[in-house]
C-alpha cells in the first residue's frame, strides 16, 4: 500500500482530494494533511510518505518551496495548480506529475499511474531540479527537456538537439553535445511539446530544430541539409511551411 500527504491550504480542496482517492486508490492511504509549506515539511519529515499531493500557492510560500527545502526528495509528487500558461509548459519540459484545478477525476487517474513509472529517487529529483531551471529563466519556452530511458534519465538543452526521429512507438533524439538517447513516447507527443520552441516536423518520420537546418533543397527532391551534413527528407504538403518558417529565422 502506498502514503500519502496532502499539502493545500483549502480546506475543501483537501477533503475533496481525499474523498477521491478513497473512491478511485482504496490502496493509496492519506496518512496526513497540511495547510502551508511549513507544517506541510514538518507533515512531510514526520510522517514519510510515498506520495505527497502539493499546492502551489499558500499563504507562507509555494509548493516549490517546501520542495527546495529537502536536499533530496525521496518521495514522488505531483502538483496540485491553477497555475499560468508558462508554468504549465515548463511542468511538462520536466516531465512534472500535475493536476489543474479544479480537479478532474480523469487527470488524478492518469496522473497516479505515472508515478508508478517514476521508480529512482534520482529521477524525482532530475525532474524537479529541471523544473527549477526553466521556470526561473524569464523566457516564454523552457530551456532544458527531461527524457526517460530505460537506463538513464537525461536532462537535455533544447538548443542542443538537433532532431528527433520516429522509431515506431519511440523516438530517437539527436544531440550536439551528447549521444543520441531512445525515449519510450512516440514523435507526436514531441511534437506537440516542441513545436512552439523552434521544432518543425518536416515528414512523418522527422522533428528538426530549425536552428540546425543549414541549406533546403527543392531538387532532385524536397530536402534539407542539417549542421551535422544529415539530409532529411521533406514531405510535400510541408514544404511550403518550411520556407515561411526558415525565412522567419
Amino acid at each position: 500500500m502506498m502514503t500519502a500527504v496532502i499539502v493545500d491550504d483549502e480546506t475543501l480542496a483537501r477533503e475533496s482530494l481525499q474523498n477521491m482517492l478513497k473512491l478511485f486508490y482504496p490502496n493509496l492511504e492519506v496518512i496526513g494533511e497540511a495547510d502551508n509549506v511549513a507544517t506541510g515539511i514538518e507533515t512531510i519529515k514526520r510522517l514519510s510518505p510515498d506520495v505527497v499531493f502539493l499546492d502551489v500557492q499558500m499563504p507562507d510560500g509555494t509548493g516549490f518551496d517546501l520542495l527546495s527545502h529537502f536536499k533530496s526528495i525521496n518521495f514522488k509528487f505531483v502538483i496540485i495548480t491553477a497555475y499560468q500558461e508558462y508554468a504549465i509548459k515548463a511542468f511538462k519540459f520536466s516531465a512534472i506529475d500535475y493536476i489543474l484545478k479544479p480537479i478532474d477525476p480523469a487527470d488524478l487517474i492518469n496522473a497516479i499511474e505515472r508515478l508508478y513509472e517514476t521508480i529512482r529517487e534520482e529521477e524525482t529529483n532530475s525532474k524537479f531540479r529541471t523544473f527549477i531551471e526553466n521556470i526561473k529563466i524569464n523566457e516564454k519556452d523552457p530551456q532544458k527537456l527531461l527524457l526517460k530511458t530505460l537506463d538513464e534519465v537525461v536532462v537535455a538543452s533544447v538548443k542542443n538537439i538537433i532532431r528527433c526521429e520516429s522509431q515506431n512507438n519511440y523516438t530517437m533524439f539527436y544531440f550536439t553535445d551528447r549521444p543520441r538517447v531512445l525515449v519510450s513516447k512516440t514523435l507526436k507527443e514531441y511534437e506537440d511539446l516542441l513545436s512552439s520552441s523552434g521544432f518543425f516536423r518536416v515528414h512523418q518520420s522527422h522533428l528538426v530544430n530549425l536552428l540546425h537546418i543549414s541549406k533546403y533543397n527543392r531538387f532532385p527532391d524536397s530536402s534539407i541539409i542539417l549542421s551535422t551534413n544529415e539530409h532529411i527528407p521533406v514531405a510535400v504538403r510541408k514544404r511550403n511551411i518550411l520556407l515561411e518558417l526558415l525565412k522567419k529565422k
